[in-house]
């Protein structure tokens, strides 16, 4: 019997409550807000939001980029905090309701009124607990609401947001300023949708309309977002027809992406998620150590990553809830037993980039 993870049991009980909460009800009303708009196939976001411009130098893995250097979606990795997640619906709406090239000139409120059909406090699935009463005992709307103001002073202090009211008051009120981090407190720039030439990364409408949004972890969602756009912008076909892999080596995780290895290694939930396919090299072990390791090895080689066809239909919290009972009774990431790898016999040829790749 392998020991308990004691973050996967944490996990696996905030999700199961999750799900007897208000995820259905918010996942529903998502759904709504896309099919009442435009219905995008695909939620664009800027590569400059999750990826640098320029490769930044990282020498050890013990000293990753300083917070200032990391792309916008790098910055927003926090245990907890629904920051990220909440610019990512923010991205949603504004695409669901302004065309490309376009500024989304209505932004929802905070909070339910009268005259409008969503809220963000609707449109976000958290976990805020009734603890009881007493002088520090709060309601979990009122919970709720905190995080919710929380990821708004976060999202105002990487100039993502600009208060209608002041400085401090989004709750009342906000404008969406553009993702690509040059907007100040001072000049901001307004959000416009990405138009066809701008370089983007698609994320699939049902990452937000099944609750994948939701149900990641902040890390799991930076690192899909980095493997999204290395699959755009940096894959390699293969021997089976429509099949395209990519791979990221450490210099370019940490300096481009602005992630450390504990993101990488999210492709592990993100295999057994079924939202990608993993081919590992042969002499890797599951952990991504090698076998008789040689810095100079011919057969050095990364993991390799497929997008996993239609593995965003499928219900993120069903999804989730059965892998982490399976990883917190076995203590692996694996798959069910009904849901066999399609790519096991994938010969990739090995290029001049492969060598030193981590």
């Amino acid at each position: 019997m392998p020991p308990k993870d004691g973050k996967v049991e944490v996990r696996l009980e905030a999700l199961r409550a999750l799900r007897r909460g208000e995820l259905p009800a918010v996942t529903a009303e998502t759904l709504r807000l896309w099919q009442e708009g435009r219905q995008p196939t695909d939620i664009r976001v800027r590569r400059t939001y999750l990826r640098n411009d320029e490769l930044k130098s990282v020498e050890d893995e013990r000293k990753p980029l300083p917070m200032e250097e990391r792309p916008l979606a790098a910055r927003m990795i926090t245990p907890k905090g629904v920051a990220l997640k909440l610019h990512l619906m923010l991205l949603l709406a504004a695409q669901c309701a302004a065309k490309p090239g376009k500024a989304w000139k209505n932004p929802y409120p905070v909070e339910p009124t009268p005259q409008s059909d969503h809220s963000w406090v609707g449109l976000i699935a958290t976990i805020a607990r009734y603890r009881g009463p007493g002088i520090q005992g709060a309601s979990v709307a009122t919970n709720k609401r905190r995080q919710v103001t929380e990821s708004l002073k976060k999202l105002e202090g990487l100039s993502l947001i600009r208060p209608t009211k002041g400085p401090g008051r989004g709750r009342q009120g906000f404008d969406l300023l553009h993702e690509n981090g040059k907007s100040t407190p001072a000049a901001g720039v307004p959000y416009t949708v990405p138009a066809d030439a701008e370089p983007f990364v698609e994320v699939p409408r049902e990452f937000f309309t099944e609750g994948w949004v939701h149900v990641l972890t902040n890390s799991e969602i930076a690192a899909l977002l980095m493997w999204l756009d290395a699959l755009k912008h940096d894959a390699s076909p293969t021997s089976v027809p429509l099949l395209f892999v990519t791979r990221v080596t450490s210099a370019v995780r940490q300096g481009a992406y602005g992630l450390g290895r504990e993101a990488y290694e999210t492709h592990q939930q993100l295999d057994a998620f079924q939202l990608l396919d993993v081919l590992r090299p042969e002499k890797r072990h599951y952990d991504g150590k090698w076998q008789e390791f040689a810095q100079d090895s011919s057969d050095l080689a990364c993991h390799r990553v497929a997008l996993t066809p239609n593995g965003f239909s499928r219900d993120a919290g069903e999804v989730v809830q059965e892998v982490l009972q399976r990883r917190d009774a076995r203590g692996d990431w694996s798959r069910p037993p009904n849901a066999p790898r399609r790519y096991w016999t994938i010969k990739l040829r090995k290029t001049a980039r492969d060598d030193g790749a981590k």
